[in-house]
Formats: structure tokens, sequence, C-alpha cells
């Protein structure tokens, strides 16, 4: 009888925890989720086993580091020294390595960083976790890094609001612009010697779309009609100029560095598939519309920098249904040892009616249709370009 009672009251027990409660109008539960996802994402930012980097910390100011060494293969020492209400950390960690490879030169913030660095250390071991899992008001993140000569910034900030947009079209816009447009968020890389640099934002892209597009959805006059009507009322105008609707991008980035075309160089996917740590990895959104419910066209960059080389992915995914999948991507490869720089333009574009018979079994075909990497993998492509700079 008592082991029934016990059962009885373990039951009820577990059944009061897992009744979600309230706290100040939050779902406990739910912040308890937020918490896992922020230690998941924590983790992913650990830097591999086998590698040997010295990470510098610095504050835009002034640097104060403290050299540090490993006494051992699989342990690092740490130094910190406070400053005001503040903590510069340096630090150097050393892992048994079997490469020949020189140890890289890392600096977090990045050399010309502006600001306080605010990207937060693993505990254990000293290393840098780039991007930072906090949300702040205003939200702004703006971590950055540099590697040798190399320095990668990361800015993200809200998307512009209605003055902001309205500003646009009054002075470089005549065309509606995406629903959402994150003018103020960017993705820059610059080699600190010479200054010279490669930048992705949302407004050089919508420069470089084209006057007109040639595709169009089953009710395109009457979309455009209504698209029409609000620019007619909100700017006083007679006439919609025409304009690229699905927001397709010719960009390959704002650059100062001087690319030529090569039939010998590629990007060399055996290192990017090496297992070296990540020290550094971000991902932002430039500017993203639904077209009118018919599709989806988004513009978006991603990143990740190793210690001997970085790779940024600027791609523009499009899909319009019930007629046509296009993919626009830049690849911008960097050999930070080197300092040859590669840039690669894919374009690739199938009929919507194409790519409904790849989709096979059971499998649900609008969950893969907004996976752009499920559609870059499996639609035609159309155009491959390589060119290669030296700084």
């Amino acid at each position: 009888m008592e082991e029934s009672n016990k059962d009885n009251n373990n039951r009820k027990q577990r059944q009061t925890f897992a009744k979600p409660f309230l706290v100040g109008s939050i779902n406990a539960i739910e912040v308890t989720q937020a918490r896992e996802m922020s230690r998941l994402h924590t983790i992913g930012r650990l830097p591999a086993r086998g590698s040997k980097l010295d990470v510098k910390h610095n504050t835009s100011s002034s640097s104060t580091t403290a050299d540090t060494s490993s006494t051992s293969s699989t342990t690092s020492t740490r130094s910190i020294t406070s400053t005001g209400s503040s903590s510069i950390v340096s630090t150097s960690t050393d892992f048994t390595s079997t490469s020949t490879t020189p140890t890289p030169t890392v600096s977090v913030p990045a050399k010309s960083h502006q600001g306080a660095c605010t990207n937060p250390q693993c505990n254990c071991c000293g290393q840098v976790i780039i991007p930072s899992p906090q949300a702040v008001f205003p939200i702004k993140e703006e971590p950055s890094i540099s590697v040798n000569d190399w320095s990668i910034f990361s800015v993200k900030r809200p998307i512009l609001n209605s003055v902001e947009i309205d500003t646009l079209n009054d002075t470089r816009f005549e065309f509606p612009l995406p629903e959402m447009i994150f003018g103020h968020s960017l993705m820059r890389i610059i080699h600190e010697p010479s200054g010279l640099h490669i930048e992705f934002n949302a407004v050089d892209a919508l420069d470089s779309l084209e006057s007109d597009s040639n595709l169009k959805v089953s009710y395109h006059e009457e979309w455009l009609e209504a698209r029409k009507k609000k620019k007619e009322v909100k700017k006083d105008l007679d006439v919609l100029k025409s304009y690229d609707w699905t927001y397709s991008p010719n960009y390959k980035g704002s650059t100062s560095l001087a690319f030529i075309p090569t039939n010998d160089k590629q990007i060399p996917i055996d290192r990017l598939l090496q297992p070296d740590p990540i020290l550094f990895f971000d991902e932002c959104v430039l500017y993203e519309d639904e077209l009118g419910d018919n599709g989806i066209g988004i513009l978006s960059t991603k990143i990740r920098v190793m210690p001997t080389c970085l790779l940024l992915l600027c791609r523009f995914f499009l899909r319009i249904d019930g007629v046509i999948f296009r993919i626009r991507d830049v690849r911008i490869f960097i050999d930070l040892e080197t300092n040859q720089v590669l840039r690669e333009y894919k374009l690739q574009e199938m009929a919507y009616s194409e790519v409904v018979k790849l989709v096979t079994g059971k499998t649900d075909p609008k969950k893969l249709f907004r996976d752009s990497n499920w559609v870059a993998n499996n639609i035609l492509v159309i155009l491959v370009t390589t060119e290669i700079a030296t700084v």
C-alpha cells in the first residue's frame, strides 16, 4: 500500500512540474527552452581539438594583454587584467597539432573595431564565442575578429522603418522597395595594411536590379495595378516605372579589390572540408519580400572564418509559386596566409513544374521548397564564373 501511495505521489508531482506556469506573463518553460538553446549555441562555438591558436583581446582605444603559455598539450592558462569595471582577457591556447601550418594571429575584436568588446568567451579554454547569444534593446550586434592581416565585421540591425524607406524612395529608388530591408546590416572584410575591402549590403544590392522582369504570375496585371495605386497615393505619381518585382540582384559585392577573370583557379573545397576550428561564424538577412504571397525573394549572407582561410556566401533565393526557382550565389574565399582572394558567381534556374518532379516518396514538397540548400543542390546551373585578386 505504501509503494502504491508513493507511485501516486510521484505521478502527481511529475504532472505538476509538467504544467507550464507563468512568471510575469512569461511562460517559464519557454524561458528554460531559450536558455537551453543559448547553451547549445555556446557549445557549438567551442574550438575543435587539434588546433594551435593565439587569440588576443583588445579594445578600440587601447589593448592591455598578458602573455600566457600552455604548460601541456591539453591545458591553457589565462591572465585577466581589470581596467575599471571591465576585464580585458588575453588567451593563448596550445593544443597538440600535426599540421605544419604557421600559427595565425587572431585578435578579438578586430584591430580597427570601434567600441567595447562584447564577444563572450568559453569559461573552460578562453576561446572566443561568436556570435553572442544575446538580445539587447535597441537590437544591435557588431561582432568582429582579425586573423593575420584581415579583419571581418558583421553588423546586424532591425529592418528600416517607414521614414527611412521614404528617404530611400525620395533620394535613390523610384520603385516600391522590398517589404523588409535590413539597410543597416552588412558583412565587411578589410585587408588592414592596404585598406582594401569587400562588403555586402542591401542598398547596393538593390542598385543592381534590372529595369524590368520577364517573369509573370497569373494575375500580374492586377497586382502591379494595385502597387501602382499605392505608390500614387503615397508619392503623388502618375506613372509607376517598370522594375524587377522579383528583386533579383546582379550583385557581386561592393569592393575596392581589383578582380580579374580566371580559368585556372577554383575555390578549394578540400580545405573547407578539413576539421579546422571555426573562429568566427555569423549570418544575416539583407532584404526579403513575399512577392505578394506568390513566393519569396530573400538576399542573405553567411560567413565562417578558420585559422587559414575564410568563406563568405551571399545568396539570393527566389521561389515564384507555379513559375520558377532561382538562385544567385556569390562566394568569397580568402587564403589568410597568401592573401589571395577568389570570387565565384553562380546562377541557377529551373521551372517550378520541373522541380516538383524531383520530389519523390512521402517528402513534404513545401518544406523542401523553402530550403534554399536543397534547391541549390537540385536545380540546373546556368553559369559559373571565377575571378581572382591578390593584395
